[in-house]
Parts: C-alpha cells; structure tokens; sequence
C-alpha cells in the first residue's frame, strides 16, 4: 500500500508503456515489457524494461527533453518522456534513470516516496 497520486502513477506507467510500443520493438516483431514494484523502507521501486531495439547511446542522454524524438514519422511527438521526467520528479518527488544498449533493451528505474508527503525523502 502507498499513499500518493495514482492518476500520476497511471500516467506514468501508460507514458512508459505507450513509449515502449512505439519504440522499442519493429512492427511485427513481438518482445516483452515487465514491470514490477517493490516497496521496501517507505520507498517504491517502479523497474520498466523490455527486451526491444535498445536506444543508441548518442540519444539516451536526450531522451527527457521536451520534443526529443526519433519515432515523429511514426506520431511520435517528443512529450512522453519528457512528461513522465515531471511527474516522477515534480508531482511524485521521485527519481527516474534509463539504462538501455542496443539491440538489448531499456530499462526504467523509477523510486518514489511511499507516502506522499514525504518527497522530500528521494535520494
């Protein structure tokens, strides 16, 4: 159980998944996206990964700014990430990482405060 904002959290993790299927797996082909949660000493780990196309190192380091995109010819429009950088960071109080290589996947590493008011606590 957590106290937070869970239209925040939904949010986050449709921008995650709505980014993977964009992205990270060639029309056709299948692959696989986990997510699972772990709470442990008032603290949520959110971990996002699939087993897609990875991303090029040369973009990783962009992939939270606003309009950065390599998918605009497929309706890509740049925000996704760059919304889910804010809500995990603004409204929730958390931290997110990328780790990716390509041809090897993407891994999204989010913690959050357990409760809600306590934000400040994200290290």
């Amino acid at each position: 159980m957590i106290t937070s904002y869970p239209g925040a959290i939904a949010q986050l993790i449709t921008n995650l998944l709505m980014n993977a299927l964009t992205h990270a797996f060639a029309p056709g082909v299948a692959g696989t996206i986990t997510i699972r949660l772990t709470r442990a000493n008032g603290r949520i780990w959110l971990d996002f990964a699939d087993d897609g196309r990875g991303i090029p190192p040369e973009n990783l380091e962009r992939i939270f700014e606003p309009f950065f995109t390599t998918g605009r010819d497929r309706g890509g429009s740049g925000l996704g990430l760059h919304i889910v950088y804010n809500l995990v960071s603004q409204t929730l109080g958390g931290t997110i990482r990328c780790e990716s290589e390509v041809g090897r996947g993407t891994r999204f590493v989010v913690e959050l405060p357990a409760e809600a008011g306590d934000a400040g606590a994200a290290g």
